[in-house]
């Protein structure tokens, strides 16, 4: 009962942290993200690594110069009860491909640009954390609609599964 008072407290509290994230950028350019709730999971860890609450919200945001570019910021956390694991690798590869995506009136998304970065030293180092991949920017064709995309693949250590494709709901269309 406790720990899954507090596995709900944990995932409010990322829901939360993620909708501050989205605030503030909002600030500073204009863009169009996945919903909060939308790209969020918690993944179970072997042993006594607390579990991992994830949360990969994607964004296709207009910057200076009449440019274009995708994002996806990815949020995570692991919480301490006090006889977790902190200091075990907790994955051997966690990685995410951002894709800006073009749509001209009536087609289907094309990917104009994409970007793979690696996340596994971040999240092996630090308990709690985000980190932003971002493709190119590209100049905006005011003729099309723009949307960002992402996938994720990371692989838990020691769970001997192999690695886990998590395919995001991308961005809402920014025309």
């Amino acid at each position: 009962m406790h720990k899954n008072l507090l596995r709900a407290s944990a995932v409010g509290a990322a829901a939360v942290a993620v909708c501050g994230v989205l605030s503030v950028s909002q600030a500073s350019a204009a863009q169009t993200c996945s919903t909060a709730g939308a790209n969020a999971r918690i993944q179970v860890m072997p042993g006594i690594i607390p579990e991992a609450q994830l949360s990969v919200p994607t964004c296709v945001e207009a910057v200076a110069d009449g440019k274009v570019r995708g994002k996806a910021t990815v949020n995570w956390g692991f919480i301490n009860d006090g006889q977790s694991d902190m200091t075990s690798k907790r994955f051997t590869s966690f990685k995410v491909t951002t894709r800006l995506e073009s749509r001209a009136p009536g087609g289907t998304d094309v990917v104009v640009n994409s970007r793979t970065c690696d996340v596994t030293a971040s999240i092996n180092a630090a308990p709690e954390s985000s980190l932003t991949c971002l493709t190119p920017a590209v100049t905006l064709d005011p003729a099309k609609q723009w949307s960002g995309d992402a996938t994720v693949v990371y692989d838990i250590e020691g769970d001997g599964k192999g690695p886990i494709t998590w395919q995001l709901t991308g961005s809402p269309l920014m025309s």
